[in-house]
């Protein structure tokens, strides 16, 4: 196939315009970058921050916070009266069904019961796709509340501790035995880091001090979870007292 003359000088003039255009864009955004840093032109780059990284174990934080032992709590009750509901929507529609079968096909009876059944099982479905929906809304809406307090937490005590950076880490050794434990710990960023610097049990003492001043209310099926942090003596709300005696001091810089 054979380009036309007039196409490919089209094309070309599309590339040269389209350099002319982008040459002053990277120009302004390099001059941004550079005077958004506060470095001078000349001197180039602005020294940053030397890091200094925190580790933290969610999955330790989670299972000892004690508003999350009420909430699953909270939640897995409600979740049993909603299932009660539909169960007992599902044993009207059975019990009508058998009704069903005492009647003949063509009979007026048998119309009407299977148009009552009819209504019976679209709005049994109907509970079932509304309840899955409303739970898991629910469910979205407890855990985002509960990552941010959470973060909130972390970032007072990573800046308490003089710390720029914290990362997500797991302290559950990979067993064998359970593959979701060796997926767990391959996807872990972090194969070895310092435990004086981890806050994970400063997060749980500060969480659950703040939770337990506020009133609220704690789980009553649930037994505190092994390794909790103890209950010590509890400072005013959002405050982030020193790292507990449980927690080894961050290492000097």
């Amino acid at each position: 196939m054979v380009l036309s003359s007039r196409w490919a000088a089209a094309v070309g003039l599309g590339m040269i315009a389209g350099g002319l255009l982008v040459a002053p864009i990277q120009g302004q955004q390099d001059g941004a970058v550079r005077k958004t840093n506060g470095a001078p032109a000349a001197s180039g780059w602005a020294p940053g921050t030397p890091p200094i990284i925190g580790t933290i174990d969610l999955d330790a934080v989670f299972k000892n916070y004690e508003k999350v032992k009420y909430a699953n709590e909270e939640f897995q009750n409600s979740l049993l009266s909603r299932r009660n509901e539909l169960m007992k929507q599902q044993q009207e529609f059975s019990q009508e069904a058998e009704v069903l079968s005492r009647f003949a096909p063509g009979q007026d009876e048998y119309k009407k019961q299977e148009n009552k059944l009819t209504e019976l099982k679209a709005k049994l479905e109907a509970g079932k796709e509304q309840a899955e929906r409303e739970f898991q809304t629910k469910e979205a809406e407890a855990m985002a509340t509960l990552y941010n307090e959470v973060t909130e937490v972390s970032k007072k005590i990573a800046a308490k501790r003089g710390m720029t950076y914290v990362m997500k880490v797991s302290n559950q050794a990979p067993n064998g035995s359970n593959p979701n434990s060796v997926m767990a710990a391959m996807a872990n960023p972090m194969i070895t880091y310092d435990p004086a610097n981890d806050i994970t049990h400063d997060v749980v003492h500060n969480l659950n001090t703040v939770y337990k001043n506020s009133g609220g209310p704690t789980a009553k099926r649930t037994a505190p979870a092994a390794g909790a942090a103890p209950g010590l003596g509890a400072p005013a709300a959002g405050t982030v007292p020193p790292a507990s005696a449980a927690t080894p001091k961050a290492a000097p810089r």
